[in-house]
């Protein structure tokens, strides 16, 4: 293996070596023994040790440095080091020109590292935004703060990276009265769960014979025996689910957690329910894993964005999942009673269809994809919106659990070793301020995509085939090819991409697929460059909102 350095490092052993060795040779104790290697002009350093096809000493002539323990050439293998802009590893191109190395940091001058490009519709709110981590509840819980200060979210480590604070930041550590999400206990919080329709209860769920038309699972239809069910938080023996890592980073949290199955006995064929009280199953965790980030994109409103990855080989059918739930105080310990629903028409919606117990429901559409739970007054609450407008809407209501639930009725699959992807955005304010920040959010929100055909660092000649994909959460109304900053291209938008629709369900055009764009670019009017042709995406959506959704080399 040869060692690195930085560059500050190589320019303190060059005072060294030059002083011995003369402007052109290192010293001969600076390759623990071996011959004094040339030094590369481009960068006064020593040069790369010897590759097959640059005369055993980088390209410029020098004799390398093969010594044992050798400490004074770059890293040649895979060329992952742009150390020099010569040919060292003799395949006719600089290597800052090859495509394995095009995007590496130490690239020579005149090969810049391109600019990221986030697959979020928005920006941050800012860089800045300060997060904290305290256990001032008793639990290991993270904050993030909006760029004024004035508001906070918090996420528990305990019950899986799970939203269990949004309210105002009084200057205290940890939660406060103003907290306007329940948090009660592992299954009441801002989370995700998911659903099988072929395994939905114990007892029919360990054969996949729950699907409608087949005979009914023999244990009762309740939450204590749901089939197939990770759950974010934790599960019904209120154990949290835990976090696998957790990420405090540029005013965002980035959790990772492999969840716990709800119900540890969902794949018994008995209806037992005693696994509470058993120590070696009470932990069960489930075959997914679940990365959620979270961070302010306005002074009130919070972006969350999810990756559900299945790690098992057990395809999961289409359901309607909670990707995510919200529960909102119900005035507990002081804390805010939201007991008013209220949808984008800012109607407030009645929560009164017998669910069992004392549990009541309603399933309700709200155009706009955001719906809100407040207080008698209206003038405090939390909103949630779904970025891919899903109007379809459940909410629930208990008296004994008291709670306030509510999700967009969001309906996809998890094929086996597959990922589902999606994002939303917890509002805090009164129902005016809800309404005028999703409306925001509707308006402003702009597309995203990939360009899938070029590959990055790919080696490209005359006409060359483009194709990727873009979504929008009102829809894409063009896409545009930019070659080295020069005249856009337009491509055609409306191929079928299925496959993109699996990841990232429910945007528009994803009903048939067609969310694909595709065209081409002439390579050979493009002049000669070591640093290859930077290319471009950029899509428009029918609001005008425009943006980068894709940059990488070709060469």
């Amino acid at each position: 293996m040869t060692p690195t350095f930085s560059s500050a490092g190589w320019a303190a052993a060059l005072v060294v070596a030059l002083a011995a060795c003369g402007p052109d040779q290192a010293a001969p104790d600076a390759c623990a023994g071996a011959a004094c290697p040339a030094i590369d002009a481009e960068l006064g350093r020593p040069d790369d040790a010897a590759t097959v096809g640059d005369g055993g000493g980088g390209g410029d002539g020098g004799g390398g440095c093969t010594g044992p323990g050798c400490a004074c050439g770059d890293p040649i293998a895979g060329e992952t080091c742009c150390g020099d802009g010569l040919d060292n590893d003799g395949d006719g191109r600089t290597d800052c020109d090859d495509a394995d190395c095009a995007a590496a940091p130490a690239c020579a001058p005149g090969c810049p590292a391109l600019a990221p490009v986030d697959d979020a519709a928005l920006a941050f709110e800012a860089t800045t935004n300060v997060t904290a981590s305290t256990t001032a509840d008793g639990f290991a819980d993270d904050y993030v703060f909006n760029q004024a200060g004035t508001i906070k979210l918090g996420t528990r480590r305990d019950w899986g990276g799970s939203i269990v604070f949004f309210g105002e930041a009084d200057g205290s550590p940890g939660g406060n009265r103003s907290n306007a999400i329940d948090g009660a206990d592992t299954g009441r919080e801002v989370q995700i769960a998911l659903y099988d329709p072929d395994r939905w209860y114990q007892g029919c769920a360990w054969s996949s014979s729950c699907a409608t038309g087949n005979p009914p699972t023999p244990c009762p239809q309740e939450m204590t025996y749901l089939g197939w069910n990770p759950v974010q938080g934790g599960n019904r023996c209120n154990h949290g689910s835990g976090t696998d890592a957790v990420v405090l980073a540029d005013g965002a949290i980035t959790t990772t957690t492999t969840p716990l199955f709800w119900n540890p006995n969902w794949d018994r064929q008995d209806c037992s329910s005693a696994a509470c009280g058993n120590p070696a199953v009470d932990r069960r965790r489930g075959d997914v894993e679940v990365v959620q980030r979270v961070r302010f994109v306005r002074s009130n409103t919070v972006e969350l964005s999810y990756a559900v990855t299945n790690l098992a080989d057990l395809d999961h059918g289409s359901a309607i999942q909670e990707f995510p739930t919200v529960y909102a105080a119900f005035g507990r310990q002081g804390t805010p009673d939201l007991a008013a629903l209220f949808d984008s028409t800012q109607h407030q919606i009645a929560i009164d269809q017998a669910g069992g117990g004392t549990f009541r429901y309603r399933n309700f559409t709200s155009a706009s994809g955001w719906v809100t739970f407040q207080n008698a007054a209206h003038d405090y609450g939390v909103g949630i919106f779904y970025e891919n407008g899903n109007p379809s809407f459940q909410a629930w209501q208990a008296d004994d659990p008291h709670f306030n639930n509510v999700r967009a009725m969001f309906g996809f699959a998890l094929p086996g070793h597959g990922q589902v992807r999606a994002r939303a955005y917890l509002i805090l304010g009164s129902l005016a301020t809800v309404a005028t920040e999703a409306a925001w959010l509707t308006a402003h929100l702009a597309p995203f995509g990939s360009l899938d055909v070029p590959a990055a660092g790919a080696d490209v000649s005359g006409v060359v085939a483009v194709h990727g994909w873009a979504l929008d959460n009102r829809g894409v109304a063009a896409v545009h090819l930019v070659v080295d900053g020069g005249a856009p291209i337009a491509l055609a938008y409306g191929e079928s991409r299925p496959d993109v629709c699996r990841v990232w369900p429910g945007y528009p055009r994803c009903a048939a697929g067609t969310v694909g764009y595709g065209g081409s670019f002439d390579a050979s009017a493009l002049p000669p460059s070591d640093c290859g042709h930077v290319v471009e995406v950029v899509a428009t959506d029918t609001d005008g909102n425009q943006r980068v959704i894709a940059r990488q080399r070709v060469y």
